[in-house]
Formats: C-alpha cells, sequence, structure tokens
C-alpha cells in the first residue's frame, strides 16, 4: 500500500474521531441526567415534595441561594393589616438547556410577619388591594434561615403545547379556564398548579401536597 494511500487512511480514522466528540458535545442532554427540570417532582412520605432540587418544607433560603443564585429581592405583601406572603426573588436562573425566573415563598407565622411589617423600611402598592413591603436589613438577614414552603418557576420561553405537559407530567386531576387563553391544571398529588397560556409564558406553581387545596370552580376528569 503506498504512502499517500495511507496518508489517506489516516485522515478518515481522525476526521470521524474528531465528529463522533463533536456529536457527543453538542447532545449533552443524552448522556447527563438532570434532576432539576420543572416537570420532574419527587413527592416524600411526610407530604412535602422535592422539585428543581429543593425540598420543599426542609431546605431553607440558603439552600435556595446555593442553588439559584443571589437572588434579586426579598418583600412582604400584606392586603390591608392581613399579612401574606413572604417572597424572594431570583433572576434568570439556568436550568442545563432551560432558563426561568424563580420565586421562592418562606415559612413565616402571621404574628412575624405583622412583626416584620412594623419594621419594614419601604410600602409600594402592588394591585388594588395588596401592598409590597421592603423588608429591614436585619429581617432580610434573617430570611437566609427560613424554609421554603412553595416555589414559581416561570419560564424564558413560551408557546409549547398542552400535549408536551401532558408526556411529561400525565394529565391534571382537575382544571379551571380562567379565559380563553388560559387554563390552570392541577395535579394535587404533585403539589402543582400549571397555568398553560396559549399567547404567552407558562407558570409552575409548586406546593406541598399535604398543603394543596383545590380552588373553587376547578372541574375534574379529562378537560
Amino acid at each position: 500500500m503506498s504512502r499517500n494511500t495511507w496518508l489517506i487512511i489516516a485522515f478518515f480514522i481522525v476526521l470521524a474521531a474528531v465528529l463522533m466528540f463533536s456529536s457527543g458535545q453538542d447532545r449533552p442532554l443524552e448522556t447527563t441526567t438532570r434532576t432539576d427540570l420543572p416537570w420532574l417532582i419527587t413527592t416524600h412520605d411526610d407530604g412535602s415534595s422535592t422539585v428543581l432540587d429543593i425540598h420543599l418544607g426542609h431546605t431553607d433560603l440558603k439552600g435556595a441561594v446555593d442553588k439559584f443564585g443571589s437572588p434579586e429581592g426579598i418583600a412582604l405583601f400584606a392586603q390591608g393589616e392581613k399579612p401574606g406572603a413572604m417572597e424572594v426573588y431570583f433572576g434568570k436562573v439556568s436550568f442545563g438547556p432551560l432558563t426561568a425566573k424563580v420565586v421562592v415563598n418562606l415559612v413565616a407565622s402571621d404574628d412575624e410577619k405583622i412583626a416584620m411589617l412594623g419594621r419594614a423600611v419601604s410600602r409600594q402598592a402592588a394591585s388594588s388591594s395588596d401592598a409590597r413591603y421592603t423588608l429591614s436589613a436585619e429581617d432580610q438577614q434573617k430570611a437566609a434561615s427560613r424554609t421554603v414552603e412553595a416555589i414559581t418557576y416561570i419560564p424564558s420561553y413560551g408557546g409549547l403545547e398542552a400535549d408536551f405537559f401532558r408526556e411529561r407530567l400525565g394529565e391534571p386531576a382537575a382544571w379551571k379556564w380562567e379565559d380563553e387563553e388560559r387554563v390552570l391544571w392541577f395535579y394535587p398529588d404533585k403539589g402543582l398548579t400549571l397555568l398553560i397560556d396559549a399567547d404567552s409564558k407558562e407558570v409552575f406553581q409548586y406546593d406541598q401536597p399535604r398543603n394543596f387545596t383545590l380552588p373553587e370552580g376547578t372541574e375534574t376528569g379529562k378537560e
């Protein structure tokens, strides 16, 4: 066999090896198993659940920061004198090839929230009836040890077909139309409420199954 023939054979062997390596690099999800995709929900015997690598009812805010990065802000909502949710906002968070905005709800008693409202440094109207309070520096610092009780996940992408979610989550146990374009799917056993919006982005709301209640006006059976 001539020297030129050997060179041609060697060239094609090297080329094949490069193509094999490149194709593997382009498809990392085929070889990497992720546990933080939004449709992956693990339930536990105590009625809690794990989503996005966060164990609701167990992981504290510090653990959420380790997962999602530094938060953009923290606030406490109230309707009149009645305290509402204590929320922590994370900006664009990456979950492998996916990105999303994440909002974390923290555990606090009504008495604790009322005390925090009294120490708040500012107040802004959030809606016709709700107000958003910026917590004091001390209360924000103490929030690091508070437990995560719920998470909202708002993906950067949108407009996925309903069948995409059926394939990954199954049929919802109940559902409710908000209007002609938006429907809520409920999965009580997973603690999940999924908003499917034909014109905008989907929203995943994760609660612990033990705390999950269906709102009024829901329908059961296949949508």
